[in-house]
C-alpha cells in the first residue's frame, strides 16, 4: 500500500511539475493581443486612396471599393486583454469600445466592439466579430466633414504603414 502511495506521489509530482514546464509563456500571452484601429475617411469624390490602404484587398472590394478617396485621419495601436474593455476616440466624439471575448486555437479572435456618443443612444450597439491575425475588418457609415468614416480594425499584428 504504501508504495502504490509512493507512485500516485510521484505520478501527482511529475504531472505538476510537466504542467508548469510546459505552459509556455506564449500561452499565458494568447489572454492579450495587439490590434491598431484606424480610422478612414472616405469620400466618392474624386481624390487619392493612401498607398497602405491601396494595399488592404478588402478595401478593394464592395461596398468599399465604391469610394475614390481614402485617407487615413487616425491610428492607435492598442493592446486588448480578454474581457477588458479598450475605448478609442473617434474624429467625430463617438466612442468605439473593442472587447477581446476570445483566443481561438487556429490564431482567430473574437473581439466585440461598439460605437457611441457620451450620453446618447448607441450608434452601433454590439458587434461580435471573428477575425483572422492580420487581417482587418471594418466597419463604416458614419458621415464626417463630407465623406464617409471607415473604421478598420486589425488584430494580431500592424497592419498599415500609411
Amino acid at each position: 500500500m504504501k508504495r502504490r502511495q509512493q507512485i500516485i506521489s510521484a505520478f501527482i509530482f511529475t504531472a505538476a511539475f510537466l504542467s508548469a514546464t510546459f505552459s509556455r509563456p506564449e500561452a499565458r500571452a494568447s489572454e492579450s493581443v495587439a490590434a491598431e484601429v484606424f480610422v478612414i475617411l472616405a469620400s466618392d469624390r474624386d481624390g487619392t486612396i493612401a498607398p497602405a490602404l491601396a494595399r488592404i484587398s478588402a478595401l478593394r472590394q464592395p461596398p468599399f471599393n465604391g469610394f475614390r478617396s481614402m485617407q487615413v485621419l487616425q491610428k492607435s495601436e492598442i493592446e486588448l486583454k480578454k474581457g477588458e474593455p479598450v475605448t478609442v476616440t473617434l474624429p467625430n466624439g463617438r466612442r468605439l469600445m473593442l472587447k477581446l471575448k476570445q483566443q481561438m486555437p487556429d490564431g482567430r479572435s473574437k473581439v466585440q466592439l461598439s460605437i457611441n456618443r457620451p450620453d446618447q443612444k448607441d450608434y452601433l450597439p454590439l458587434l461580435e466579430v471573428i477575425a483572422k491575425q492580420g487581417e482587418p475588418f471594418f466597419v463604416a457609415g458614419q458621415k464626417y466633414q463630407g465623406g464617409t468614416l471607415v473604421i478598420g480594425v486589425g488584430i494580431g499584428k500592424r497592419v498599415s504603414n500609411g
